[in-house]
């Protein structure tokens, strides 16, 4: 939830693949779901969700070390 949080905050929500909006929101309506579930709503292995959130996760960190699309515009 944080990293999906940090994502929407640095205004890097927009710039996600679909199938990866689709997760966050799904983790975002559903913050105590397992990957079972999640996978479940979303029609995908739990196997998916999880790479999808590692993906996210990645993200984050990235927007963490190197700052999101608005900080860059401003170096």
């Amino acid at each position: 939830i944080i990293d999906i949080r940090t994502i929407i905050d640095e205004g890097e929500y927009d710039r996600l693949p679909p199938a990866l909006k689709i997760t966050a929101e799904a983790r975002l309506s559903n913050p105590e779901a397992t990957l079972g579930e999640l996978a479940g709503e979303l029609n995908i292995g739990k196997s998916g969700v999880n790479h999808r959130l590692s993906r996210l996760s990645s993200i984050a960190e990235d927007i963490r070390l190197h700052g999101g699309r608005s900080r860059r515009k401003e170096e």
